[in-house]
């Protein structure tokens, strides 16, 4: 039992990461990015090229974040900023349209066959009594999601953090005191690929990833952020921990093919429930 919930938290600490990378974006550009996976796709592939030719692994570790920020702020810059005055659903079809070119772009680049990251802790782990062994790469993802979710956290408490939010509740008014709506969103993506290349790029230490990854990944993140009403950084997190639980014993103890439907019985859940989120009423002060 443990190891399966060691092993849920992992999962569940890649979907927590990806669905507050979907509500960094929502908080600053108010859409949701149904290409946030195949961003983190595309940098980890960077990555994984660079290992390939013999570069060191924290060389690589940074190069595949640089790319994951790099590709946020083109795609703002160049895509989504250009489209923020046409309203929400030409911004919404643009990340559909952008997951599925990107998963394109990764398939004619690198091919579709599941890649690994590696890293100096792949294959190592560490028994803890009764036959148990935890990975260290669990570990790792384990740690890594949790930092991530506090650093956000508090920059969300910072001015800027509180700026971003101000634009996405109301872009003209925010613009009208001062506040630099460009900037910010751009910072928001930036911070998005950032986060979804640390999602990918986690997962691909533990197991292989593929132009296929993305398809579950990102609704897994979805559901998490849906778990946190696509506004509570708590929530999400705490969610996606619970959904990758909730998986593993699923696929444990029940079936492997139920684990995907699982997900959409949360949705449907929190929907009915709480469509606000489960954090509704402890999450951040909004401004």
């Amino acid at each position: 039992m443990l190891q399966t919930i060691v092993s849920g938290l992992e999962s569940g600490s890649w979907f927590a990461l990806l669905g507050l990378a979907i509500v960094v974006v929502m908080k600053a550009a108010d859409v949701p990015n149904f290409a946030m996976a195949e961003m983190g796709l595309v940098a980890t592939y960077v990555g994984i090229s660079l290992a390939a030719a013999g570069l060191p692994f924290w060389i690589t570790v940074l190069a595949t974040l640089v790319v994951g920020i790099a590709l946020g702020v083109l795609i703002d810059a160049a895509l989504m900023r250009r489209l923020s005055k046409y309203g929400h659903f030409p911004l919404l079809l643009m990340t559909i349209g952008l997951s599925l070119a990107l998963n394109a772009v990764v398939g004619l680049i690198w091919g579709h066959d599941p890649r690994s990251f590696p890293a100096p802790w792949s294959g190592v782990s560490v028994s803890v009594g009764g036959g148990v062994s935890i990975g260290v790469s669990q570990i790792v993802s384990i740690v890594v999601g949790l930092v991530g979710a506090v650093a956000i956290t508090m920059f969300f408490r910072s001015s800027t953090g509180a700026q971003m939010r101000a634009v996405a509740e109301n872009r003209a008014t925010a613009r009208l005191i001062g506040v630099n709506a460009g900037r910010l969103s751009a910072i928001a993506w930036g911070i998005g690929g950032l986060i979804a290349a640390v999602t990918v790029m986690l997962q691909a230490q533990s197991s292989l990833v593929s132009t296929i990854t993305p398809t579950s990944l990102i609704i897994y993140g979805f559901v998490a952020a849906t778990m946190g009403g696509f506004t509570s950084l708590i929530g999400t997190f705490v969610g996606g921990l619970i959904l990758g639980v909730i998986q593993q014993f699923v696929g444990a103890y029940l079936s492997t093919a139920a684990q995907f439907s699982v997900a959409l019985l949360v949705v449907f859940l929190v929907l009915v429930l709480r469509p606000d989120g489960f954090t509704k009423g402890v999450r951040l002060r909004d401004v």
